[in-house]
């Protein structure tokens, strides 16, 4: 009975090591909410950046295990070395989102196109739980800007207005007068 017990718990050391435990499964699925999509060819490697994001504490170990992640499995995950996948990961670990800004109205661009269907001024909310006010003429402008980019371009600057109020504000007018 005690080789049984024996090989159970080094079974169970493997998978903790590998990350399949149920309170690692829990903070993995905490990220994957934050960001659904790191730019990976398959949901396992959105996993792995997912899981990388979870157990790093820094910046540089997050890049040193992406950089791991791309150079396994013959390279099948080659592209989480990627700047876009690596910039993704970053800000993932960085978020500030929590509670209510999870939800996917919180979203700046659907934020933004809801006042355009409403047809009134409002308030934008950001990820540190911070409103902006914004008059509806322009919300309409810096939508219509967004939208006539290509989506990676657009997400790089969705980020940058989801952040907080002061960054929302600085792209907000810098789209703004691109688009006038």
């Amino acid at each position: 009975m005690d080789r049984v017990d024996a090989r159970y718990k080094i079974f169970k050391e493997k998978l903790k090591k590998l990350g399949y435990m149920k309170g690692e499964a829990k903070v993995i699925a905490q990220v994957m909410e934050k960001v659904a999509d790191f730019g990976m060819m398959s949901d396992a490697g959105n996993k792995k950046v997912a899981r990388a994001v979870s157990q790093s504490k820094t910046e540089a170990e997050l890049r040193t295990k992406l950089e791991k992640i791309s150079t396994m499995a013959k390279g099948k995950y080659a592209e989480a070395s990627d700047d876009d996948v690596i910039q993704q990961a970053i800000q993932a670990m960085g978020s500030t989102a929590v509670g209510m800004q999870l939800r996917p109205d919180a979203n700046v661009l659907i934020q933004l196109a809801g006042m355009e269907d409403l047809k009134k001024d409002g308030e934008i909310r950001t990820d540190d739980m911070k409103k902006t006010k914004v008059k509806w003429e322009d919300a309409v402008k810096v939508y219509k800007g967004l939208m006539s980019l290509k989506t990676p371009v657009r997400s790089k600057y969705l980020r940058i207005l989801q952040k907080d109020a002061k960054s929302f504000k600085k792209v907000f007018d810098a789209v703004l007068k691109v688009t006038k």
